[in-house]
């Protein structure tokens, strides 16, 4: 037992309180809108919420949850390698035979399009998600199906010949989506919880607008109002998770810290970077002088933006959730260091 303890013990004296080693951000915080910080190292876990959870609702804690917007991408993209580790999906094949005959006619018969290729966006594929597509969304937000939003692509063309070039595309993730039920025989909820988030033990996790909100969802604020009632359909594989940073925090340290979620050569593709532009599969992956490797991804939808990270080689993990569109990843760095520097 430490001195300082024995003594307070042995004399009835209370220690002080331990200072919380983010409290020093608290100043630099917009606190209009919930948002919680997260940093794990083996030393431990640290945590700061600032924030009403909703309008005029009680303060954020660090257990709420938020929507992930893209940081669902390296869920889903994690399941469908699962699948290849296992031997029940070829990654490297058309995804056509996959997919429904309409999604493939409207989006030009798919040119030979693996999957690989869509968890690495080097498709080529046309992105549904434009303004058209939003406008829509508010305008019917009673709720929009995949194959509904799908069409906002249909018709447009390739950016360049599969595996040629890279583009950003959330429409890679929602076929991404349509194959990853079609190799499981479930929805995406289920063979996200099976796959990835189960064996994590990311247990509060699920995809938004299967059920109604839980008290501990956070509100997304866009433009000063609360739009969490455009989320009420079911969410997609772009961007539908819906998590509290602990189990953000826990997926990302099971697949690229402890890495006990792929096999060495399924986590070895998903770090490949193909073309060049710093993205894996479903992951950004670059080098940051004093930190090393850094494996991220950041999410901005209407009313939320999100960034999550993992650093191996110190180790560390890093997670950024906001219930507006003004996260300031330059926070989560601080905070990091604040952590590593205690």
């Amino acid at each position: 037992m430490r001195p300082l303890l024995t003594l307070a013990l042995a004399l009835g004296l209370a220690l002080p309180a331990r200072a919380a080693p983010l409290d020093p951000l608290r100043d630099d915080i917009d606190g209009s809108a919930a948002q919680v910080i997260l940093i794990w190292t083996p030393e431990g876990t640290e945590t700061l919420a600032t924030g009403p959870l909703r309008p005029g609702g009680r303060q954020t804690v660090a257990s709420d949850r938020f929507l992930l917007a893209s940081v669902t991408k390296p869920f889903v993209a994690a399941a469908l390698l699962r699948l290849e580790g296992a031997g029940r999906i070829d990654l490297d094949a058309p995804a056509a035979p996959l997919l429904p005959l309409d999604v493939v006619s409207g989006l030009g018969g798919l040119n030979g399009v693996t999957t690989a290729q869509m968890l690495a966006m080097t498709s080529g594929v046309p992105d549904y998600l434009d303004d058209a597509f939003t406008e829509a969304w508010i305008a019917r937000p009673d709720g929009w199906t995949i194959l509904e939003a799908l069409e906002f692509a249909y018709g447009e063309p390739s950016e360049f010949a599969p595996g040629t070039g890279y583009d950003y595309s959330n429409t890679n993730y929602l076929l991404a989506q349509l194959v990853l039920e079609r190799i499981t025989g479930q929805t995406m909820d289920d063979a996200l919880r099976a796959l990835v988030l189960a064996p994590v033990g990311a247990d509060r996790s699920g995809v938004i607008g299967l059920a109604p909100p839980r008290p501990e969802d956070a509100a997304g604020i866009s433009e000063g109002r609360d739009v969490s009632a455009l989320y009420a359909f079911p969410g997609f594989g772009d961007g539908g998770l819906v998590a509290p940073a602990e189990d953000v925090a826990a997926t990302f340290r099971a697949l690229f810290i402890d890495r006990s979620v792929l096999p060495p050569v399924q986590l070895a593709r998903m770090l490949q970077d193909p073309v060049g532009e710093g993205y894996g599969m479903g992951i950004d992956v670059s080098d940051e002088p004093g930190y090393g490797t850094v494996l991220s991804h950041a999410g901005g939808d209407l009313g939320y933006s999100t960034f999550a990270m993992a650093l191996p080689e110190l180790p560390a993990v890093a997670v950024l959730l906001r219930g507006d569109e003004d996260a300031d990843v330059d926070l989560l760095w601080e905070a990091l260091d604040l952590v590593l520097d205690q």
